[in-house]
């Protein structure tokens, strides 16, 4: 089985991983070029790049994946498949029709459900218990193409999205490992998806984060969850901006504190009114400041006994 694989983000490693401990190494490893990062523009490899090179997979970093140059150098490897994860490219029909097999893609979510980019933070935030990931064949019709095959994952009642992202890099792996086969094998099939129940999951901007103290607490942890660690849930204390690392809800038996006003603070954290319930921080950051427990805040900061997040 000839297999490229197009991965550019550390979400794709693990799939990329996945395939040559099951035997089934790609002939070529596509990624974005090298960028800058970080305030000081530097550029930096990337990382599929060096994941590539730890397993002495060759990799091709096309600075126009979608021209001639590139698609002559795709042909002439005469693929079986396209495995592509996290890539960040769309590809042309010309590209997805180069393989025997096509492309297929491993997506986070259950489709047709959160089409698009950012299906982890979007299905936390609208309080689903459950996601997976979606192997499906790659259209030109972004995350429409008909479904290959699914693996399903509860979702814990804690966890947020950069820890359900790490779990669901690793199923992808799995995912893909089992599609490859199936196709080698010449056991695969693929189902429609059904296009109405389509939902989307536009890329999550940092405005997206602000926190409405106005909302009940378990709507509060859904945004802080799904905002974690990235861009971050944030809310206001006086004139600084700080960003709510971690927290949970708790039953308000007098329901009668203003949204924002602090009911509390101490080592066992920082109990916040909301529209219904308590929130109790019990990790938080300041804007460019450190992680920290909500003992450490409260030790570290005065507050005034009126303080109110806003």
């Amino acid at each position: 089985m000839r297999i490229v694989f197009f991965g550019t983000g550390d979400f794709a490693i693990p799939s990329l991983k996945a395939l040559q401990e099951n035997g089934l190494s790609p002939e070529l490893v596509v990624t974005k070029p090298d960028a800058p990062r970080g305030r000081g523009r530097k550029i930096y490899d990337a990382e599929v790049k060096l994941a590539a090179q730890d397993l002495d997979l060759p990799c091709a970093q096309p600075a126009d994946p979608r021209g001639d140059e590139f698609l002559e150098q795709l042909r002439a490897l005469k693929p079986d498949v396209g495995v592509v994860i996290s890539y960040g490219v769309i590809l042309t029909s010309e590209m997805l029709a180069a393989p025997k097999h096509g492309m297929i893609n491993a997506h986070a979510s259950l489709l047709p459900l959160y089409r698009g980019a950012a299906p982890i933070q979007r299905c936390i935030r609208d309080g689903h218990k459950e996601t997976g990931i979606t192997v499906m064949k790659i259209t030109e019709e972004l995350d429409a193409g008909d479904v290959m095959l699914v693996e399903r994952t509860e979702i814990g009642s804690t966890e947020n999205a950069g820890q359900l992202r790490v779990r669901l890099a690793e199923l992808s792996g799995k995912a893909l490992v089992s599609a490859v086969r199936q196709l080698d094998q010449g056991e695969a099939s693929f189902t429609p998806q059904d296009h109405s129940r389509a939902t989307f999951a536009p890329k999550v901007e940092k405005e997206h984060g602000v926190i409405d103290w106005t909302l009940p607490a378990i709507e509060v942890d859904l945004l802080v969850r799904s905002m974690t660690p990235k861009p971050g849930a944030q809310t206001r204390l006086g004139n600084k901006r700080f960003i709510v690392m971690e927290g949970t809800v708790e039953q308000d038996l007098y329901g009668m504190g203003i949204p924002g006003a602090l009911q509390s603070a101490g080592e066992e954290g920082i109990r916040v009114c909301t529209g219904k319930d308590l929130y109790r921080i019990t990790r938080i950051k300041p804007d460019n400041g450190r992680n920290m427990t909500a003992g450490e805040f409260v030790r570290g900061h005065q507050i005034a006994p009126d303080a109110r997040f806003g």
